[in-house]
């Protein structure tokens, strides 16, 4: 796992990576910003005048790419991401008018850009953006076994899409809670349970996004009763509560999507599938924290082990369930 942070220099220093890394940089001229962002093909041409900065933040998971990219300058790009992927991405901010793919850009949006296909994107004045670059075979994967849609209502997606502000919102934090927790704790992208769980959860937020937009089709879960469901599920979660599995292994043990599955749990248990598992996840960090020699293990290290890579919301989730910080579990454990 790379980590790489400061000012881009010199434009050859900058490779295309398929491994787990994170990268924050800044820079001053647009040809470095083009040349900055890792695994894309792209000129940037800047068209309003005054000294330029920028900034970027990319976190490569293997197979799903994030990133914030920001420029105080209107920019006229060209380019495309690695054959064979997806992008959708969501503002920030937006200043001045920005066109994608020929699109009016507005903060309450969200933006495709389909497979093996061109970018032009003309920025605004002050722009500052999320986007998702997803392979396509794991794209391709997971709407078809997970939820259940063709991927053709997937991939024909393309330009702007106008969007609810509290979808956006929804989409906007999940991304900030990413990178804040990758930032804070790098480390955790060498765990394989944090990977696991990260690919989940932008899935997740991708097709939940796209149900919002009405941009899959609706599902009817037909003959499965619920609560057959919902023990069958338990019963495999439960037998795996040493390395605990996602809704996607959940829905592909039991072949039935996502939805089938959240519908489910909603009606049987009246949480999610999502929060079912981060439960099992906190009681197995939990049993670690009272049972670990003192000292032989930091809370940021079971956290991690337990898939949860935001230090900050584990704490939080943690409080939540058991009425007490990891930290106080601890040293209740080490008397």
């Amino acid at each position: 796992m790379n980590i790489t942070t400061g000012r881009v220099s010199l434009p050859g220093d900058l490779q295309p990576r398929t491994a787990t890394s994170i990268v924050h940089l800044e820079t001053h001229d647009v040809f470095l910003q083009a040349r900055a962002l890792p695994m894309w093909q792209q000129d940037y041409m800047q068209i309003s005048k005054g000294a330029f900065h920028g900034g970027l933040s990319d976190i490569s998971l293997g197979a799903i790419q994030l990133f914030r990219e920001t420029m105080d300058k209107a920019v006229d790009q060209h380019g495309q991401p690695w054959a064979n992927s997806f992008a959708v991405g969501v503002p920030v901010r937006v200043e001045g008018d920005g066109f994608w793919c020929g699109d009016k850009l507005e903060t309450d949006s969200i933006f495709f850009l389909k497979p093996n296909s061109e970018l032009k994107f003309k920025t605004p004045l002050n722009s500052d953006i999320y986007v998702a670059v997803i392979d396509l075979e794991m794209l391709s994967r997971y709407a078809e076994d997970i939820e259940e849609v063709s991927i053709d209502h997937v991939c024909g997606l393309s330009g702007v899409k106008p969007a609810s502000h509290q979808l956006c919102e929804t989409l906007r934090n999940n991304f900030l809670c990413i990178f804040e927790g990758i930032s804070e704790n790098p480390s955790a992208l060498n765990d394989g349970a944090v990977l696991q769980a990260l690919n989940s959860d932008v899935m997740h937020a991708l097709f939940s996004g796209l149900c919002a937009l009405g941009k899959i089709p609706p599902h009817n879960p037909g003959q499965f009763v619920h609560r057959h469901i919902v023990e069958k599920a338990k019963e495999y979660i439960l037998s795996r509560k040493s390395q605990p599995p996602t809704v996607i292994d959940v829905c592909q043990e039991l072949h039935i999507s996502r939805r089938t599955l959240h519908y489910a749990f909603q009606k049987v248990l009246n949480i999610n599938p999502v929060t079912f598992l981060r439960y099992v996840r906190l009681h197995g960090a939990r049993y670690e924290f009272l049972t670990s020699p003192p000292g032989k293990l930091l809370i940021s290290e079971i956290a991690a082990h337990w898939g949860f890579w935001h230090l900050g919301m584990f704490c939080t989730y943690y409080k939540e369930l058991f009425g007490e910080t990891p930290s106080s579990t601890v040293r209740r454990a080490a008397f």
